[in-house]
């Protein structure tokens, strides 16, 4: 699951970089767009309205000290760092299941072991 997800992320980076990249073309200069400018083009009505349910419910500082700062952040890069800590993630889970079952396989070809006096 985690590389599937690695996986949607690294699309979603690499789909972010060539709007980017094409929005360098009307201004002249490539810079990476915010993960909260991204999130307004996508859905601004869900922007505005974060940030009051978590200033009441949580915490104003949470939003001011964490969240905010986390919006302005370069998006692809973000998505990209994101998509490769689950890579690796979901291939140390994997690796920790392929020794497993080879220590099972291994367990069932020797049986169990007898005890000499």
């Amino acid at each position: 699951m985690a590389r599937f997800l690695s996986f949607l992320l690294f699309v979603a980076a690499i789909a972010r970089v060539y709007f980017d990249w094409q929005a360098s073309r009307w201004f002249g200069e490539f810079y990476f767009i915010p993960i909260g400018e991204t999130w307004a083009q996508i859905h601004f009505g869900s922007l505005q309205m974060i940030q009051p349910f978590i200033e009441r419910t949580l915490s104003p500082d949470l939003w001011e000290n964490l969240i905010l700062p986390v919006l302005l952040w370069p998006a692809a890069p973000t998505l990209l760092g994101v998509s490769v800590v689950l890579w690796l993630l979901g291939a140390r889970k994997k690796k920790a299941e392929r020794v497993t079952r080879v220590t099972q396989m291994e367990t069932e070809e020797t049986g169990p072991v007898r005890r000499m006096r």
